[in-house]
């Protein structure tokens, strides 16, 4: 995979976006930056990254075989390539918190944010942004926040670490087709953070709502059992797992 190091930018998703309106390269690409200003997270957050000491960067997976309304498989693909790329580097009890938080020991080390370019109702090519938490030790203010220094007490090489990672999605582009995408969504939830426990939930507007995650449906709607047994499905606008 071609990779492009830049020193700095406000965010590697939207870099990796210009690249491709600019060049239409049927080729996957990775860009990576030493600091990035303004990352972004999910529900519109800040991803938020010492420079230098983590890995933040994106990779242009150009014209996956998923349709538009299986967007999610994506994501959950790309958690679990993570997911086998960190179990190769020996970090243990990893899960998948939803949508696509990276989780460690419950800790978060690392999220995946997913923005697609669509054209003529098919998906042209998916900007696929990662940040791990790989050599930071400290995180004010985000308690379950962690790296991989933190839990393993090793400090790694984030090159070497990129390369691995590099290697599972790069795996899963090649094998760029519709059985590949079979079994992502029972691999998902076998790996989904606190599947099947008690859980609190704090709705869109404050409240709070206790349920056991089921599963996920295959747009990547949240099933959870809510009071008297009923099963709801939210979307990531709708609630937030507190834990």
């Amino acid at each position: 995979m071609h990779i492009i190091k830049v020193n700095a930018t406000e965010s590697t998703n939207t870099l990796a976006r210009e690249r491709y309106n600019t060049n239409k390269n049927d080729s996957p690409i990775c860009i990576i930056a030493s600091n990035q200003t303004s990352g972004r997270g999910q529900r519109g957050a800040t991803w938020v990254s010492n420079a230098g000491e983590n890995l933040t960067f994106s990779v242009i997976y150009p014209k996956p075989s998923v349709e538009i309304g299986d967007q999610f498989l994506i994501s959950a693909a790309v958690g679990l390539q993570i997911l086998k790329a960190l179990k190769q580097l020996k970090i243990n009890n990893l899960k998948l918190k939803w949508p696509n938080d990276i989780m460690a020991d419950g800790y978060k080390i690392g999220g995946v944010l997913i923005e697609n370019i669509l054209q003529n109702n098919s998906i042209r090519a998916s900007v696929i942004g990662i940040g791990l938490n790989v050599n930071q030790v400290h995180f004010p203010d985000l308690p379950k926040a962690a790296s991989l220094k933190n839990l393993t007490g090793t400090i790694f090489s984030t090159d070497e670490v990129l390369s691995v990672i590099l290697k599972h999605l790069e795996n899963m582009i090649v094998a760029n087709n519709e059985s590949f995408f079979k079994d992502v969504l029972k691999d998902y939830e076998a790996n989904l953070f606190r599947r099947k426990k008690a859980s609190t939930f704090q709705l869109k507007d404050g409240s709070m709502l206790a349920g056991i995650i089921l599963g996920v449906t295959p747009s990547g709607l949240l099933r959870l059992k809510v009071e008297d047994e009923v099963i709801r499905t939210f979307d990531l606008k709708e609630l937030k797992l507190l834990f």
